[in-house]
């Protein structure tokens, strides 16, 4: 009997460190962020609008963006994440990405707000703040 509560203790375990390990895995809505455009300039998201909704499991990511009413953006793909590092590796977009491109933040989640930034050649192209909806 202690054998089995032994093995089950350890099972348990196992479960509940490979779910805290992947804090991402959930459904995400957008609080907040903004963006460098192609001509250089920051722009808030709400300036335009915008409103999002990403999805996580354990291995895919997808997301759909809204300005008011309208479609701004989809993609969903794989992802993986390293000890500060969250990557997704476009595989379905909806705007000019090469299937396969990998977006590469740096990240911190407290409590149910995951902070995320995207840096290209030492300038930071993307920042966001997400919020974790109860399922």
């Amino acid at each position: 009997m202690v054998k089995i509560f032994k093995r089950l203790l350890l099972i348990f375990t196992c479960i509940v460190s490979q779910a805290k390990a992947n804090e991402f895995i959930g459904t995400w809505q957008l609080v907040s962020g903004e963006y460098l455009n192609d001509k250089g300039k920051r722009v808030n998201y709400k300036s335009l609008n915008l409103r999002s909704i990403k999805v996580i499991s354990k291995t895919h990511f997808s997301f759909v963006t809204m300005a008011g009413d309208k479609f701004w953006s989809s993609d969903a793909g794989r992802y993986r994440v390293t000890d500060n590092q969250y990557i997704e590796t476009a595989l379905h977009t909806s705007y000019s990405a090469p299937k396969g491109k990998e977006y590469v933040f740096t990240f911190k989640i407290e409590d149910d707000i995951w902070y995320s930034s995207r840096m290209e050649n030492g300038v930071r192209v993307e920042y966001e703040v997400w919020h974790r909806t109860i399922d």
